[in-house]
This record gives structure tokens, sequence and C-alpha cells, in this order.
């Protein structure tokens, strides 16, 4: 077996802007008088009730009342056009936030006091003035996309598809997200906390801050809640406060000491550190002392003992290390590739009290790095909290996003990985279709984490009475999945590890995580004579996932880490019950619901560590520039790879495969401001495209980008093979990973040797105070060729183009 092949391609870039298909809008009549006159009313009818509002606000010394108000706008259903908000932005207006509520679209709108006025003009020039040769009405697109103009109040700020409580006055858990666009964060918290001692309002410690939003957990009925905005104005969600929930496997003794003398072991040269952000670690533990530095052992909380007392992140620690000691106690040498760390965020009794994980692992993440400065590192949480926003980003997954990203301010080289969560074992009765309803866990839902699911890895029941859930290979029966997400969510879960299976009692209709079903790890009892405990589900599947990792970045230590996250998903394949279960695919759908069961599937380590078997790996690492100062899309970066087209066409109508993944790191501008440009979530997406199959260069770039067909009339468009790949460009194109399979023969593949890597919008691009536009987003790209044949003869192959040409560049000049 052989490394994989690493190129240093020159790009050709080329102006680029995408060809985008033409809409079919209907067109719906508004009754421009009707339609002025209610917005004109309901307007007035909001700005008394804003007035009115401050007339029954308690007494606070110094107290200045808001400098702005916030309106809701709600959406237009009977038109096309989704809310025309950006519009008022060049009015010194600003959108919040984005919520639905009965299935219509909600926008939050701050307006400040001194452009009241303004928008009082926007709807009184819509209503009496006209514009164009068509006489249209002035500002129409605006005005004709609301259907209602009201005060806002906390039901249109309450982001979760948990109902508001109705008892207004019972103190609740939130996550209130604050709006710090024109003040600073300090100012604001304090003015929070002076509203809040008159309130009777518990302001937790701890806060997060991203670029425009501070986040608080504040302890407060709706009623005072209500009174906070009122007195504020500057709160633009309010969300459920996260509750953590780890599940904890009984602790059993199974072995004795001296199994734990029987393994054998090698210390790789490139150990990469794998911190554990969970329940601690007991690190003392005869198979982890010699693998666990003990300096980065710490806590959360200094008062904390950084030993582990629930026995769920020694049990992570173990499968970190030695993988299923089931099957390793039996292996003659074990190759250690990674460095355990730990630093404890749960408490040994109960949970923490509702506080800002973000902020938590945050800290977390900065402490271990202060001790022990490392250039990779893998950051590994199976501990997650209900969530109920279906794939929007939350304050966590936010921050995870943000260290994950590498901000101007910040380069360390980080790679998270989560587990997806599990259900209550209650619901497994209505496997699998509990596994379809149940949402994947926050913090999962990171666009830059490696989220882990898991497949039922045994079987062999030996405790009578039982039968195993799910079948071999199938979907484990508590993992969580990403079906009920909103549909441009990212996919999740990322890929799926062994979680071990669930047995149920045919008779009592009662499920139980059995030990022959379950995989076996470190105890945190060792001290008291029980070294081995059993453990399982997506705990048990991170903890693989992150062994894999290391094992990969102990390799190959100069990866970024975005390419060690293209190597697991790009080696991933499905489980055979699990692809099965989707099948026939016929359509997208089906692929849809594949990925969101069970990610890209199961990682194959030989896949991933090496080329030259069946599959050939070349691997770009690059960076492109994806807007320009003025904030529109850039260049295009063609690559012309060193293909083996010789050896393809000698191969001709053999079946083939050819699959590529494009992966970076979005930084986040988290907040739920839905669909325009200016508020994406992403600071700058990409996209690749190959040529197909008799498509030169020059009728590739034509066929993917309008600029050049400006500047190029006489090039014919080439033909699409979008039919041969399997998730299509639409399906593969969420989150910040990119991967799909194109099949085809040999013959068409000995043509497709050009690959585009191009841009689409992103908050870089369109927030121009942050002053992002010039910004460079890198990117890794992975391609690989599979026959079922040998590919040495391909992968010698292009290794003799590299040799013959270091430096590939494309022979098309513009």
């Amino acid at each position: 077996m052989k490394e994989h092949i690493k190129l240093s391609l020159k790009q050709k870039l080329y102006d680029f802007s995408p060809v985008l298909p033409v809409p079919r809008k209907k067109i719906k009549p508004v009754n421009r008088n009707a339609h002025f006159a209610k917005i004109r009313e309901e307007l007035g009818n909001a700005l008394i009730k804003a007035n009115n509002s401050l007339l029954n606000i308690p007494q606070i010394p110094s107290f200045e009342p808001p400098k702005n108000i916030v309106l809701t706008f709600k959406e237009n259903k009977d038109i096309d056009e989704r809310l025309v908000i950006k519009s008022l932005d060049s009015h010194g207006m600003t959108l919040l936030s984005v919520n639905k509520i009965d299935d219509r679209y909600i926008a939050n709108v701050s307006v400040p006091q001194d452009r009241i006025e303004k928008l009082q003009e926007l709807v009184e020039d819509y209503g009496n003035k006209t514009q164009g040769k068509y006489n249209t009405p002035k500002n129409k697109s605006l005005i004709e996309s609301i259907s209602e103009i009201d005060y806002g109040d906390i039901s249109s700020l309450w982001l979760s598809e948990k109902s508001l409580p109705l008892n207004k006055d019972l103190i609740i858990n939130t996550e209130v997200w604050l709006d710090i666009s024109s003040i600073d964060a300090d100012v604001l918290e304090e003015k929070i906390q002076n509203i809040a001692t008159t309130l009777n309002i518990t302001i937790m410690n701890g806060r997060i801050v991203f670029r425009d939003r501070l986040v608080k957990i504040v302890c407060a009925s709706i009623n005072q809640l209500q009174l906070l905005q009122t007195m504020l104005q500057q709160i633009a969600e309010i969300r459920p406060a996260n509750t953590v929930s780890v599940d904890f496997l009984d602790l059993k003794p199974t072995q004795q000491f001296k199994w734990t003398q029987n393994i054998t072991y090698t210390l790789s040269d490139s150990q990469i550190p794998v911190c554990i952000l969970d329940t601690g670690v007991t690190y003392t533990h005869p198979l982890l002392q010699q693998f666990t530095n003990s300096k980065c052992v710490i806590s959360a909380e200094p008062h904390w003992n950084p030993d582990d007392q629930k026995g769920h992140g020694t049990g992570i620690a173990g499968l970190v290390v030695l993988g299923d000691l089931k099957n390793t106690l039996q292996s003659s040498n074990v190759e250690i590739t990674a460095k355990i760390e730990s630093v404890k965020i749960l408490p040994d009794v109960g949970y923490n009290d509702p506080k800002l994980y973000g902020s938590i692992t945050t800290d977390a993440v900065y402490s271990i790095e202060s001790i022990e400065p490392s250039s990779n590192r893998i950051y590994t949480m199976a501990v997650t909290s209900e969530y109920s926003l279906r794939g929007i980003p939350s304050s966590w997954s936010a921050k995870i996003d943000e260290l994950s990203s590498g901000t101007p301010d910040d380069e360390s080289r980080r790679l998270f990985v989560i587990s997806a969560g599990n259900m209550e074992p209650q619901y497994i009765s209505d496997y699998p279709n509990s596994n379809i309803t149940s949402s994947i866990e926050d913090p999962a839902n990171s666009y830059n984490a490696l989220t882990i699911g898991y497949w039922a890895s045994e079987n062999n029941i030996r405790t009578p009475g039982y039968v195993p859930v799910a079948k071999l290979t199938d979907l484990g029966p508590t993992t969580t999945t990403s079906l009920r997400w909103l549909r441009n969510s990212p996919i999740k879960p990322d890929v799926i590890f062994e979680g071990g299976n669930y047995g149920f009692d045919t008779t009592y209709n009662f499920p139980a995580d059995l030990e022959e079903l379950s995989l076996t790890t470190t105890s945190n009892q060792s001290n008291s004579g029980i070294y081995f405990t059993k453990f399982a589900e997506t705990s048990a599947a991170t903890a693989l996932a992150s062994g894999f990792i290391s094992k990969i970045w102990s390799k190959y230590p100069n990866y970024w880490p975005e390419t060690i996250r293209a190597l697991i998903v790009h080696s991933a394949e499905w489980p055979q019950e699990i692809y099965n279960r989707f099948s026939p695919y016929k359509n997208k759908q089906d692929v849809e619901n594949l990925l969101r069961a069970a990610g890209y599937g199961y990682p194959n380590l030989v896949k991933a560590i090496s080329s030259g078997n069946k599959s050939v790996n070349m691997i770009v690492e690059d960076q492109l520039q994806p807007y320009t100062e003025d904030g529109k899309l850039n260049k295009m970066a063609l690559y012309t790879l060193p293909w083996p087209e010789d050896v393809l066409l000698q191969l001709a109508s053999e079946d083939v495969k050819l699959r590529v993944t494009l992966s970076y790191f979005i930084e986040p501008n988290p907040g739920e401001r839905g669909w325009q440009n200016k508020y994406k979530y992403s600071s700058y997406g990409l996209r690749f495209d190959f040529n197909s199959a008799g498509e030169d260069s020059q009728e590739f770039v034509y066929r993917i980008n309008k600029k050049y067909r400006d500047e190029i009339d006489d090039v014919d468009s080439g033909n699409s093979d979008s039919n041969q790949w399997f998730l299509g460009q639409k399906l593969r194109s969420k989150g910040s990973i990119h991967s799909d399979v194109w099949s085809g023969t040999a013959a068409e593949l000995a043509d497709k040797k050009y690959i585009a890597i191009f841009p689409v919008s992103g908050w870089w691009k369109e927030l121009k105070k942050e002053k992002r536009q010039s910004s460079i987003a890198r990117f890794s790209l992975l391609i690989s060729i599979e026959t079922p044949s040998n590919n040495i003869e391909i992968q010698n192959r292009i290794e003799q183009l590299i040799s013959i040409d270091t430096s590939v560049i494309n022979s098309i000049e513009i």
C-alpha cells in the first residue's frame, strides 16, 4: 500500500458568476389601496402599543428608555416574494431574527426612533407614489411582501419547537440572544443586570459573545421577559437553555487485573493529543496511565476533583486509545497514536446549572492549550443537550464552529468530534421509526465538527428471552438522525461507528443494554479491582472515531484538520443493512434520507490511511479568495488533474467510480436571521464541479460560469452528467463538507480531468462593515479513482505524470 498522492496544482483563475436557473414566478395581484390602508393602520397601532408599553414599567434610577422599537413583519403568503427586509438596511433598520409561526415567516426588525418617520414614509410612498414606465407602486416589493405589522412580543422571539409555557408566571431557564451591533457588550450586560435586579430576574454568570450577539442565561417568567424586552428592545431571540444529558451505563466487574497485562503496544512517533470534554478521566487506570498527559487532566471548575466519579469519561478514554477491549485483549500488538487529555465539564453529582456550554467549552479549550500547546489536537465530546431547532445553529454549536475555523485571531488546528446523542431507550419498541423522529442533539449540529452516529455492531445474545433490536450493520437502536431538520441544514451525522446493540424482551416488551451487545472499555473503578466495563451507543462510537482520527493524523501530521475530516468522510461506506433500508434510490429524497440517518457511512481505515489497492487518493490543500473588495463573487479556480487517461482507456467499459470530497471550515454568524445573504450563518461557501465526458475545459467553464459566457461567445456549452452523481449538486451542497460519487465507465472517466472550485455567497461578502470581503478561504480537496481491479497501475501512472511536470498547469490561456 502507498501513501496518498499530495498534489501541488496551479490554479487557473476565472472571474466568476454562477449560471442561475430562470425562476418561474406566479403573479398574484395585490389590491394596492386595501393593502396600503391595512399596513398603514397596523403600523400606527404598533407605534401606539410601543409607547403605551413604557407607561407600565417600574421606576429605575437613571433609566434611559430604549432608542429603538422592535416591530414584527409577517410574510404575505399570497405572493411568491419572501419578506424583502434587506431593503430596510439602507434606511438604518436592522433585522434581528426570523421565526416561523403557524407556517408563516415573521421578521423581528429593530427600528431606531429617528427612523420611524422613514418607515412611515416608505408605507405612504407605496400608497401614493409610482415609479418607472409601468407606474409601479413605490416600495412595492417591500410592502407587498408584508401581510401584517405589529409591535414585537416574546412569542415572536421564541425560537424552539417547544411551545411557550401557558403559565406566564412560571420561572424558566432561557438563553437570551441580544443585539450588540450598536452597543458594547459590557455596557449592555451592565444595563441588563440593573434592570434584572428591579424585575427580580436572575442573570447567570458567564456569557458568549459573537460578532453582533451577546448570549446570556436568564431565569425568568414570560411576563418578566416581556418587561425586560420592553425596557431593552435589544433581545433578538429567546431559546430554551441547555440541560446536558449523558447516558451512563451500569458498571459491572467483568475482567481481572491480569487481563490488563495481556496488551503489548508500540507508541507512534507522532501521538495526537485527544482532549476529552466529559466527566473527567481516572488516568491512574493501568491501561491509561502511560498514555495520558497527567498535567492535562483538569477541571472546568477549580474546586472540582478532575478524577472521573461517573465513569463516562474514563470509558471514552479507553476506547480512544485501545478500541474495543474485547478485540484488543486478544491482539498481539497495538499501536498507540493518541495521547489522552481531559477537561471535566460535568460535576460529580447532578448536572451543572443551566449554563452557556459554548462558554464552558471555550474555557476548556483555551485552558488545555495554555498548559500544553500542540500543532494538532482532537476534541472529543459525548456530552450533548436536547435540541429542538431542526438544524438551526445554537450558541454552543456556533462556538464550536468558531473554535474550529481558525479565525483571524486564532490559528490553532483543532478538530471537534461530537456524538449525535441518543434517544431514550423507552422508544426502542418503535425502532426504526423512533430514530427517524428523534433529532440529533446540540452541539452536534455544528457545521465544522465531525458528528458521529452509530451502527449495530453486535448481535450475539447469550441472555435467554432476548432478541437483538437491530440487525447487524443496521441503524443503532438509539442513534439520532437529522431527518426532521430543515432542508438546508447540514447533513448530520457525518459518519457512523460501532455502538453495540440493544436486546429486547419479547415477552414483556422491554429493551435492555445487555453486556454481550456492548463494547468493553476501561472502568473508573480500577482502584476497587474493577478494570473493565461495558460501553455503547453514540458515546462509544464517538470515542472510536477519535481513536480512528488519531491514527490518520499521526501518519499525516502536516495535514490540515479540514483534510483529516475529509479523509474520514471520503473513506466511508454504508453498511449493507443501512444501505438496503433506504433503497431503491429512485430519487434524491431516498438518498437524502440515507444521509440524514447514517451520514456518509462507516469509515474504512485502510482507505483513509493509504492508496493503491482498490482506490487511488489525490489530495489538494489550497486557498481561494471568494469575494472581491466590493462584495462580489471573485474567482473560480480550475484545476487540470494528472489524469491516467491511457490506463483508464485500457479498462474501456469496466465500471469505475470517481469520488470527490471538498472540506473547509466556516466562520459562524449565529442568530436565526433567515434567508437573506447578508445574514447567512456561513462566512463563505465553496462548491465543486467536474467536467463531463467529452467536455473540454472551455466547454466546461462555459457551462458553469456566466461571466465566462459574457466574455466568450463562440464556445458551445457542454452537457452535464449530473444524473451519474449519487447525491447531485443540490444535495451535496449543504454544510461545510461536500462529498459525492460519480459512477460510469472507465472510458467516460478518462475524459474527466478538470475540476472547478467556485464560491457561493456568505457573510464575508455581504457584511461590508466587517471588512472581510478580501479574506482568504482555505480548503481541502480529495479525489479518488475506484476500480474493481488493482489500482497500483493507475497510481503509478499518476505519479509518472506528476514527475514529468511537477507544476501541473492549465494549458488554456484567456
